[in-house]
């Protein structure tokens, strides 16, 4: 996964006229799928009722058209295979794709939905590409997993690395409201005051994390791991929003093929050719 840079506009919108609402701006409150056609075949994924933010952001990019004409990336036997380069659609042969995501280009982020107790990196799972330390998912590239099985040995490492995710994540809520006092005693160099504030942070942030359950994967989690397979050292840093339900062997073969280049290009290319809703596809049937 790439490391991206993270932009946003701020808006004041107290006075801002009233828009018109589309079909397009309405989050609904269900599981949603898309079909990609693509040129080795065809698979579908169910999108999350329980992550709306991802949900909707890939079903908006595929009314628009987005995906269409994109190239597959990423490409690593038994691991994953990944999408989202909107470069990709006029790539040459051996051009590097899966650069830069939304560098220079008008991508939004979205506010990351990360539940690693309910939707994990299972083979299938389908997850986004994060910006700024995982706090937020780039709105354009997206990955499959395939992954491999593990020992159970292998898990619980992973535990500890979600655990001390989240304590930081406490710690950092807990240090906002100090910000300026930190911003001022660094200026002048009143190093003890920082470290003395430090120190009472690290035990509040102890003393909270003591209150509530430490993640710990279940045995469901555990078996599908060590039989079926994944990608366990992506959980807790990457929101999974969504997962194969039909055309897992298309996603499998696509991870097959041989890579170039520094970001796993396939040879020969696999192009999308369309990607759409299938309630949208529905209801123009039923028109």
């Amino acid at each position: 996964m790439m490391a991206l840079l993270f932009a946003t506009n701020c808006k004041n919108t107290a006075n801002a006229p009233a828009q018109e609402v589309d079909a397009d701006t309405i989050i609904l409150d269900a599981d949603q799928y898309v079909r990609f056609e693509t040129t080795k075949g065809n698979f579908t994924i169910k999108l999350y009722r329980e992550t709306p933010l991802h949900r909707h952001n890939m079903v908006r990019n595929a009314r628009k058209g987005f995906y269409d004409d994109q190239l597959f990336f990423g490409i690593q036997k038994g691991y994953k295979i990944q999408c989202g380069d909107v470069k990709s659609k006029n790539a040459k042969p051996g051009q590097e794709i899966g650069i830069d995501d939304e560098k220079g280009q008008k991508g939004d982020t979205i506010t990351s939905e990360i539940n690693p107790w309910k939707f994990y990196h299972k083979r299938g799972a389908v997850g986004q590409a994060s910006t700024k330390q995982f706090n937020y998912s780039t709105s354009q590239q997206f990955y499959i997993i395939t992954g491999k099985k593990v020992n159970s040995s292998n898990l619980p490492a992973q535990e500890k690395v979600i655990n001390k995710r989240y304590r930081q994540a406490v710690k950092d809520s807990i240090t906002q409201p100090h910000a300026k006092d930190i911003l001022t005693w660094q200026k002048y160099g009143e190093k003890k005051k920082i470290s003395k504030l430090n120190d009472q942070l690290n035990d509040q942030a102890d003393a909270i994390m003591k209150t509530r359950k430490s993640f710990t994967y279940s045995e469901e989690q555990i078996k599908q791991y060590t039989t079926v397979g994944g990608a366990h050292t992506l959980d807790g840093l990457y929101t999974v929003f969504g997962e194969i339900t039909e055309g897992m062997d298309i996603v499998e073969a696509i991870s097959q093929l041989p890579a170039t280049g520094k970001n796993g290009r396939p040879n020969p290319d696999v192009k999308i050719i369309r990607a759409y809703v299938l309630e949208d596809e529905a209801a123009q049937a039923q028109e």
